[in-house]
């Protein structure tokens, strides 16, 4: 009888510790489980690290230029430079906020204060960001 009693204490006491490290997180202590820090810290660092660029043409033959910086305090800037075909200009510079959007580090939300936009199924590595922006294929490179 006192082997099962101390067996049943040993499963109280050890769901008891599970229950309370798990609680941590909400707690505000920084104990993270399942991906944990390194993972947030590693791809936090890779997308802050360099400016990443890409061009592309649209349909009506408009070159469009973009750069996006990512800061580790979770703020950005998106600039945009754009030609037509007649060589009417148009830049802009955008000032954003971004949080990671899922916990496998792979979707990120923009908050450009007027409206959200979402980076999903990220790929980075390489100097290489690709990704759906808003649905729609981007490959960055890293500058």
């Amino acid at each position: 009888m006192k082997t099962q009693t101390h067996k049943l204490y040993r499963i109280f006491f050890l769901t008891a510790m599970v229950l309370t490290l798990a609680s941590c997180e909400y707690a505000g202590i920084g104990i993270e489980f399942g991906n944990g820090t390194n993972s947030y810290r590693e791809c936090t660092d890779y997308l802050c690290s360099r400016t990443w660029v890409e061009e592309w043409y649209d349909e009506y033959d408009t070159y469009y230029y973009q750069e996006l910086r990512f800061y580790p305090d979770n703020t950005g800037t998106d600039y945009l430079y754009q030609e037509d075909r007649y060589g009417n200009r148009n830049e802009s510079t955008m000032h954003f906020g971004w949080d990671w959007w899922n916990v496998s580090y792979t979707s990120i939300r923009i908050d450009y204060r007027n409206g959200y936009s979402y980076m999903d199924n990220i790929q980075m590595g390489g100097n290489q960001l690709n990704c759906l922006f808003d649905n729609y294929p981007a490959y960055f490179t890293g500058k």
